[in-house]
């Protein structure tokens, strides 16, 4: 099943896979208004899916996400009001906060370019997955602001470490796909024509685990980021794996292990 949001969004369903594409390659996929209320809404929808298990978020043409459109954005910089633009900023960081909340796992597949609000986009999923035409820039402070927006002094220091996400910021340069991938920013980078088939074993292989066990994963690894010792993070750990060890799913997987054949996880 295939959904457009406002032209800017195409959404498809496939049993358990969402795939979300960015819409607008005539502006590199831009940031509208539109688009980004529709990616927050079906972001904050998806807390109540249980039959999506695994998002693909993609840009349709040449890029990814090359930002805010700062053209015809239907952003209504004109008035450039403090209060218009808290508005406007306060808009765009609810994607990011619902991308981080958001229980399923998020696979970002990037080409072209990935700046300012797309760099951000990328760094909110869970998995990054480029090839070799991609290109990474903190591009904010090269219009005059700062250099730390829409997550990126929380998520590139986590993502990429301290040093390299000051250098990102600082100075706005463009960096490419084989730059970030030796920092730790991918997943995994590929050739042109092997970005797709990546992505796709990627999504084999998230859907054939225990759906619970998936989204309980995410809740960990995003917690234990920021978790503020050891032994809270094992703590958590701990209480995960004693629910999900109560599970019909987690029976199954001993049943299926023993029997020496594909576990059937019914997400119970």
């Amino acid at each position: 099943m295939t959904t457009i949001v406002d032209n800017s969004v195409r959404i498809n369903e496939e049993g358990a896979l969402m795939t979300l594409t960015l819409n607008r390659p005539e502006v590199g996929n831009a940031f509208s208004g539109a688009m980004v209320d529709a990616l927050y809404q079906t972001f904050s929808e998806l807390a109540g899916r249980d039959d999506i298990r695994v998002v693909v978020l993609e840009g349709a043409g040449k890029h990814f996400c090359s930002g805010l459109d700062l053209v015809d954005g239907g952003w209504g910089f004109n008035e450039r009001s403090v209060g218009m633009l808290l508005g406007v900023q306060r808009r765009i960081a609810r994607l990011y906060l619902a991308m981080r909340r958001c229980p399923q796992a998020i696979i970002a597949t990037v080409q072209g370019a990935a700046y300012g609000g797309g760099l951000s986009l990328a760094a909110a999923a869970d998995l990054r997955v480029a090839d070799s035409t991609a290109k990474f820039c903190a591009a904010y402070i090269r219009i005059g602001l700062t250099g730390a927006d829409m997550a990126s002094s929380y998520l590139l220091p986590r993502l990429v470490g301290g040093s390299f996400a000051a250098e990102m910021m600082m100075t706005g340069r463009a960096y490419a796909a084989d730059a970030m991938d030796k920092r730790g920013f991918l997943s995994h980078l590929t050739d042109p024509g092997e970005r797709e088939p990546a992505v796709a074993a990627l999504v084999t292989d998230l859907l054939a685990t225990a759906p619970l066990g998936l989204r309980l994963t995410k809740e960990a690894v995003h917690l234990g980021i920021d978790s503020s010792s050891m032994e809270a993070t094992m703590a958590l750990e701990d209480r995960h794996q004693t629910l999900l060890s109560m599970t019909d799913d987690a029976a199954e997987a001993m049943h299926a292990f023993q029997e020496r054949r594909a576990p059937k996880y019914r997400g119970s």
